[in-house]
């Protein structure tokens, strides 16, 4: 990736009070899930699915990316923290290759300007890219940047492979360590229909009692 990206300053999350929507949910693991503990889950409705889908899938080419936008929320009964991405926004005015995306100034002007119209009481809760045929992990500059523009703990960088259909998110870890190379699954939000939506096949649903459970 360029050097010349730059993301959006992230203010410090405000925690919103809510139970997590387990009964409405499905949880997806990866096969990483035994090497993790993260700090905080993933919850990602079926309607900002579809449109991460629909982004990632418009160039199995060249790299495309966004911001990851939503809540911080705080379970009031198990007082487990938890991400909840209610949308996404595709970064437009970009410059993309094979292996990188670039930010440029134009395109954190619109996303700022998103945000502040669109989106007043979410904030940036991390970025997606993808990685055409190169499957789902987290470079030494996607890693560096994760570090330096979306260090707290709350914030996901989501990694797609549009070509092999896989996708992982990563997430900060309880010793505050992030692994570029061991992914998470998420909670599907069943928003739009009570089937799956989910076509990544590198995740396996978690289908008996336990999957609305946290470990």
């Amino acid at each position: 990736m360029s050097t010349r990206i730059k993301i959006i300053g992230i203010a410090p999350p405000t925690i919103v009070e809510a139970p997590m929507p387990l009964d409405d949910s499905l949880r997806w693991n990866s096969t990483h899930e035994n090497n993790l503990a993260p700090r905080a889950h993933v919850f990602l409705p079926q309607s900002a699915y579809a449109k991460c889908v629909t982004h990632t899938k418009s160039d199995l080419e060249n790299e495309v990316g966004g911001a990851l936008i939503g809540q911080v929320r705080i379970d009031p009964n198990t007082e487990r923290q938890y991400i909840f991405i209610q949308d996404i926004l595709p970064a437009l005015y970009t410059k993309a290759g094979q292996t990188h995306v670039t930010f440029t100034q134009d395109t954190l002007v619109h996303l700022n300007n998103e945000v502040e119209d669109r989106f007043p009481r979410q904030r940036i809760v991390g970025w997606y890219h993808t990685h055409p045929r190169l499957g789902v992990f987290l470079s030494s500059y996607d890693t560096w940047l994760h570090h330096h523009f979306f260090n707290d703990c709350t914030q996901v960088a989501l990694v797609v492979d549009p070509y092999h259909e896989q996708g992982g998110f990563f997430v900060w870890q309880n010793d505050c360590e992030l692994d570029p190379i061991h992914y998470t699954g998420f909670y599907e939000w069943s928003d739009v229909s009570d089937d799956s939506v989910i076509e990544w096949n590198n995740l396996t649903p978690q289908v008996d009692e336990a999957a609305l459970e946290l470990a």
